[in-house]
């Protein structure tokens, strides 16, 4: 006869399986659910979140709590790294992934605790996956490439829904065509990382502007810079290696 294999855990380690870690796997993602679906839509309420260095950030946006969240529990963290992969691969619907896939988990449970097997649970989910992937394309809209007005309004349109649950819901209107006019700019190999942003204390949200170009952020600190222009046009640019501000003297 063999003899039952001796596992070795760290000291403090729970070990638990069968049908009670799976329920407690999706109460867990349900905590993580409730702490960011009052912050859905554009009627969606902030969050103040403090961390441990004492640092206060206010925001509604689901990626961003998601990150300031401190989570133990690995079918938890699990929740937040698909929130995190959504916010990297698309930018937009972290908030709707986390709330979807936990509904989809708590319908789910049920089914759990009646003895149902998890392989028969996920079969099942993936036919209802092949089935919403088959309706989506149904309703899909397609983008006429050949009409670059439409495409510019199609455009305008997703980029003002997803500003709707932003701090700046209200000025959606102006910072999607801003938006659409930045990702035009770029070329077909250019990635989206290309365009930056840069922040500047003072004046409205409607004082910002898109430079189509490259911007720098310098202030002038130079004797009789009142004097100076603060505008050229057509100007020479050299590109140095080396610099040319006056360091402070020790």
């Amino acid at each position: 006869m063999m003899s039952a294999p001796i596992i070795l855990l760290k000291e403090g380690t729970d070990t638990s399986q069968g049908r009670p870690q799976i329920i407690s796997n999706i109460n867990a993602c349900q905590v993580i659910a409730d702490a960011v679906r009052t912050t859905l839509g554009p009627r969606g309420m902030d969050k103040l979140i403090v961390d441990g260095h004492g640092k206060t950030t206010i925001s509604n946006d689901g990626a961003t709590i998601m990150k300031q969240l401190d989570v133990a529990h690995p079918a938890a963290k699990t929740l937040v790294d698909i929130s995190l992969s959504q916010d990297a691969e698309v930018g937009d619907g972290t908030t709707t992934i986390v709330l979807l896939a936990t509904e989809v988990l708590k319908l789910c449970k049920p089914f759990v605790e009646d003895g149902v097997h998890p392989q028969i649970i996920v079969n099942g989910l993936r036919k209802a996956s092949k089935l919403a992937l088959a309706k989506v394309k149904d309703i899909a809209v397609h983008v006429k490439k050949d009409d670059p007005s439409e495409q510019r309004s199609l455009l305008e349109r997703c980029a003002a829904t997803a500003l709707s649950s932003k701090l700046i819901a209200r000025q959606k209107y102006f910072f999607s065509k801003m938006v659409v006019d930045a990702v035009l700019l770029l070329d077909e190999l250019l990635p989206l990382s290309m365009i930056g942003m840069k922040k500047i204390k003072g004046g409205s949200l409607e004082d910002s502007r898109l430079i189509g170009g490259v911007a720098f952020k310098k202030t002038f600190s130079y004797a009789g810079f009142e004097m100076q222009p603060k505008k050229y046009n057509n100007p020479k640019i050299v590109l140095l290696n080396v610099e040319l501000e006056l360091k402070a003297e020790k």
